[in-house]
């Protein structure tokens, strides 16, 4: 069993995240394999991906992301008005805090204004549901099945990490934002 935890800890994470020139400050932390996932879920939808004004396809994007190791150097770079994006392969030990099975969602968003506060604590069974609840009619019924099934597979990948992990965390200056799985 301990080992088992131990292989599932090993899990590389794929972190973004964005510094603005005013101190703000965006980092989104995802499992390297459910970035991978929906890259090819993009590549169904036959868009390519605009990086600093330039378009870039998914192909060469997943090729990027297959071969990088884990670094505590970023594996891109760019810097794009008062912005700076960095993209890096991080270890899962960095992430992910505690042992045990992740159960709920929770998104927290604290405000200056105290009133504005918002603690929402969704298990995690009811987040599986989720797709089967959204019906798939009208014109964008086949998108729709393909976004449900992604979500299926992006709740099985997240559910594949042991432990609780912060997924995004948005730091402004008037509130911070903060989804993670506990």
């Amino acid at each position: 069993m301990n080992l088992f935890i131990l292989l599932n800890l090993a899990i590389p994470f794929l972190t973004l995240e964005v510094t603005e020139k005013d101190g703000g400050r965006v980092r989104i932390n995802v499992p390297k394999t459910l970035i991978e996932e929906s890259i090819e879920f993009t590549k169904t939808c036959d868009k390519d991906w605009e990086i600093a004004t330039k378009e870039v396809s998914s192909d060469s994007i997943l090729k990027v992301l297959k071969e990088a190791q884990i670094s505590d150097e970023p594996i891109i770079e760019i810097s794009e008005g008062e912005e700076v994006i960095r993209f890096w392969i991080r270890d899962s030990k960095d992430i992910v805090k505690k042992t045990g099975t992740p159960k709920r969602l929770i998104i927290n968003v604290q405000s200056d204004n105290e009133e504005e506060n918002v603690n929402i604590r969704l298990p995690l069974t009811l987040v599986k549901i989720l797709p089967f609840i959204i019906p798939e009619i009208g014109e964008d019924a086949e998108d729709v099945k393909e976004a449900k099934i992604f979500i299926r597979k992006a709740i099985k990948q997240i559910q594949k990490v042991e432990g609780s992990f912060t997924l995004v965390e948005i730091d402004e200056k008037h509130e911070k934002v903060k989804i993670s799985i506990e």
